[in-house]
């Protein structure tokens, strides 16, 4: 049974983090937060990191660790970085990654950044994702799985669907709530 946490929440998940499947999904797939979790993870302990959509900086992740270290260079070891362009790439991350299952945090960047691409055909993205989703329900066994995405924009409404099936497919998600336009945006101009 899926878990939701309150969008006004002041962290994404509770710490430590159980072996579960966890989604956060939000505006520029809330790397920022997302950076914030992988710093506090890295000060503990390994964690593993799949960029699927070009989201990471670690000199960010390092400005972040800074004040609470004396030996930065180690805390950024803790950290394994792979990145995927494509979501065949993602998927064979993903695989990669199975084959010796890490009992650390795995956090997914951006997920569905990839699986967007109108150059692949929504069934192969469909079919990619949902054994993407297989495997990384086997990884959740042994330690924590953190997926970040974002809404689907306009242009690929009609792959809804792919982040419908990522919903779907996790224990925990947390939903950052849609800024409503401010009453300067409302504003028509009148000349």
């Amino acid at each position: 049974m899926m878990e939701s946490y309150r969008p006004d929440s002041l962290t994404l998940f509770k710490m430590p983090l159980p072996p579960k499947r966890f989604l956060a999904i939000g505006a520029h797939a809330l790397t920022d937060r997302m950076l914030q979790l992988i710093s506090a993870l890295a000060l503990k302990q390994t964690v593993t990191v799949l960029d699927c959509g070009n989201r990471s900086n670690m000199y960010a992740v390092a400005r972040l660790i800074r004040p609470y270290t004396s030996d930065p260079v180690s805390v950024m070891n803790n950290i394994r970085l792979s990145r995927a362009f494509t979501c065949y790439q993602v998927l064979a991350m993903i695989q990669a990654t199975a084959k010796d299952p890490p009992r650390e945090p795995l956090v997914l960047l951006d997920m569905l950044a990839t699986f967007l691409d109108e150059d692949v055909e929504l069934k192969d993205s469909q079919r990619l994702l949902n054994h993407s989703l297989d495997l990384l329900e086997n990884l959740s066994y042994f330690a924590p799985v953190v997926i970040s995405t974002r809404q689907i924009p306009a242009i690929a409404e009609n792959r809804g669907v792919l982040l419908e099936q990522l919903k779907a497919s996790v224990d925990v998600c947390w939903e950052e709530p849609l800024s409503l336009p401010t009453s300067q945006e409302l504003q028509l101009a009148l000349f």
